[in-house]
C-alpha cells in the first residue's frame, strides 16, 4: 500500500468522521466530543483517507462498546521524540501528532491486552458474539499508523473504559495554514459578552467554556440546571445561555421555559445543544436563537453566535464608530441576482436584512449542494457563498461551479468565512472563488464585494436589454 502525501483540513477531517458515528452514539444517549489543543495545525500534509480510517475504527469501537457515558477525541502535539518501531516508516515532516480515543466502556481486562491488534482476534469469544467484527480492524489500524511514522497503543480499566492512542508523523501545511485557528474581529463581536453553559457533562462544559473564553467571552458554568435557574432569578447579569437538551433533573426545554419566565428572548437568546440538531417538539414556542448539533464544532457554534449579537450594543469599551448608511437605491443602480449559500438561519435572516436594504433580493440555499442545484435552474450574477455548510461545504461547491461552468457563463463566487486568517483567501481563491468577506458581515466589505461584480449580466438573459 502507498500513501498519499496531500495537505488537508484536519479539523474538517475529524468533524467528518464523528458525523459518520454520532447518529449511533446519540441512539445509545453518549455523549460525542473532540478537543484540538492550542499549537496543533489547522492544515496538515498526509493521507486524509487513511488518517480517518484510523479514526473511524476507533470510534466506531469506542461507541460499540460503550452502553453510557462518553467518548472524547483529543488531538495533540507530541512533544517527545518522534517514535519509532519496526514497521514504522520515515514520513516527511518532523512534528508528532497524538490522538487519543477515550470511552467509559466495558474495558479490556489487563490479561487480554496483547489480543488485540492481532489479526482476526477479539478479546474473546463472547465479545465476537455479543458484539460482531472480523477483529481485523484494529490490526490494519495499528499498520497504517506506523505507515505513517507513528504508533498505537492501549490503556484500559475493566468496567471504567479504554483510551487507545496513536501517533503520526506530518508536517503542517502552508496552504491551508499552519497557524491554530484564531478568528480576528471576534473581540469587536463576542469579547465581554457573559454566556452561561449549562451541561450535566464535565467534558463538554470544559470544552465549551475554553471556546469561548478563547472568542473573549466571559463564561460560567453548570452542571445544574435548577442552580443556573436560580442565578437568572437573582437577576445575574448574563448576554446569552448555551444550553444541554439531555440533562437528568430538567432537560433543556423545561429549563428554557422556566427561564423564559424571568428573561424574554431578547433579553437572553438561548442556544439548545441537541441530538444530530434536531429541532425538539415544543422548542419554536420557547424563541431559541438557534439549535447545534453535538458534537460541538467551533466554527458552528461562533457562526450562531456572532450571528444572535450581530447588531446589538456591545458595553461601551471604545467610542462606538459611525455605521456605513446603505444606499436603499444601489440594486436599481447596480442590479445583481443574488444567490446566498448559507446553512445558519440566523446568518441568513441578517445577510437577506442587509441585503433588502440596499434594494436587493436574494435566493437561499442551505448548503453547497443546493447552491449546485440552484445554478443549474438559473443564472446568478452573484454567489454569496459560506465556507463551512453540511452535505457540501463552499470550498467543494465552488470547485464544482468551476468545472461545470466556464468563468465567463458562471456567477460571481464571493467567500463568507468565520476563519478571517492569513491563508484563507488564498484557500478560497485556489477553490475557484473570486472574492472573500469576514463574518460575521461588515456593511463596508458587502458593499464593496457587490460593487466588484458586473451588474446585470443574468438579469439582460432573462429580461432582455435595459434602456
Amino acid at each position: 500500500m502507498e500513501l498519499e502525501y496531500q495537505p488537508f483540513d484536519l479539523r474538517e477531517c475529524i468533524e467528518g468522521t464523528l458525523d459518520l458515528v454520532a447518529t449511533r452514539a446519540f441512539d445509545k444517549g453518549l455523549d460525542l466530543a473532540y478537543v484540538i489543543d492550542d499549537g496543533v495545525p489547522a492544515g496538515i500534509v498526509g493521507d486524509v483517507t487513511r488518517l480517518r480510517q484510523i479514526l473511524l475504527n476507533l470510534l466506531t469501537n469506542a461507541v460499540k462498546f460503550t452502553e453510557r457515558g462518553e467518548v472524547v477525541l483529543k488531538v495533540g502535539q507530541d512533544e517527545g521524540a518522534v517514535p519509532t518501531t519496526e514497521e514504522s516508516q520515515a514520513m516527511p515532516g518532523d512534528q508528532v501528532l497524538n490522538f487519543t480515543v477515550r470511552d467509559t466502556g466495558i474495558g479490556i481486562p489487563v490479561e487480554r491486552m496483547d489480543r488485540l491488534f492481532q489479526s482476526f482476534s477479539q478479546v474473546d469469544a463472547s465479545t465476537a458474539r455479543k458484539y460482531g467484527g472480523t477483529g481485523l480492524g484494529l490490526a490494519i489500524s495499528k499498520r497504517l499508523s506506523e505507515m505513517m511514522g507513528g504508533t498505537m497503543w492501549v490503556e484500559s480499566q475493566q468496567d471504567v473504559g479504554t483510551t487507545f492512542h496513536f501517533t503520526i508523523q506530518t508536517e503542517p501545511s502552508e496552504a491551508i495554514t499552519a497557524a491554530s485557528r484564531r478568528i480576528e474581529h471576534a473581540d469587536q463581536v463576542l469579547n465581554g459578552r457573559r454566556v452561561l453553559i449549562v451541561d450535566d457533562n464535565d467534558t463538554n462544559r470544559r470544552i465549551l467554556t475554553a471556546q469561548v473564553k478563547g472568542w473573549g467571552m466571559i463564561p460560567r458554568d453548570s452542571a445544574s440546571p435548577r442552580q443556573a435557574l436560580k442565578w437568572i432569578q437573582k437577576g445575574d447579569p448574563l448576554d446569552i445561555a448555551i444550553l444541554d437538551m439531555h440533562m437528568p433533573e430538567m432537560d433543556g426545554l423545561m429549563l428554557a421555559s422556566e427561564i423564559r419566565q424571568d428573561r424574554a428572548a431578547d433579553a437572553l437568546p438561548l442556544i439548545l445543544f441537541t441530538s444530530l440538531g434536531r429541532r425538539e417538539t415544543g422548542a419554536d414556542e420557547l424563541g431559541f436563537a438557534a439549535f447545534l448539533t453535538k458534537p460541538i464544532k467551533p466554527s458552528q457554534l461562533y457562526d450562531a453566535l456572532v450571528g444572535i449579537f450581530a447588531g446589538k450594543p456591545v458595553a461601551a469599551r471604545r467610542p462606538p464608530s459611525q455605521p456605513q448608511k446603505l444606499d436603499p437605491e444601489m440594486a436599481k443602480r447596480h442590479p445583481l441576482r443574488i444567490l446566498l449559500a448559507e446553512d445558519n438561519a440566523v446568518n441568513q435572516k441578517l445577510a437577506i436584512r442587509l441585503l433588502a436594504q440596499m434594494g436587493y433580493r436574494a435566493d437561499v440555499a442551505a448548503n453547497g449542494l443546493e447552491a449546485v442545484e440552484s445554478l443549474e435552474r438559473q443564472r446568478y450574477d452573484l454567489v454569496l457563498m459560506d465556507v463551512q455548510m453540511p452535505e457540501m461545504d463552499g470550498l467543494e461547491a465552488s470547485r464544482q461551479i468551476n468545472k461545470q461552468w466556464p468563468r465567463g457563463q458562471r456567477p460571481q463566487i464571493v467567500a463568507m468565512t468565520a476563519n478571517a486568517m492569513q491563508g484563507d483567501r488564498e484557500l478560497c481563491i485556489a477553490a475557484g472563488m473570486d472574492d472573500y468577506i469576514t463574518k460575521p458581515i461588515r456593511v463596508e466589505e458587502l458593499v464593496a464585494a457587490l460593487d466588484r461584480v458586473p451588474a446585470g449580466r443574468s438579469q439582460e438573459e432573462h429580461d432582455g436589454p435595459h434602456d
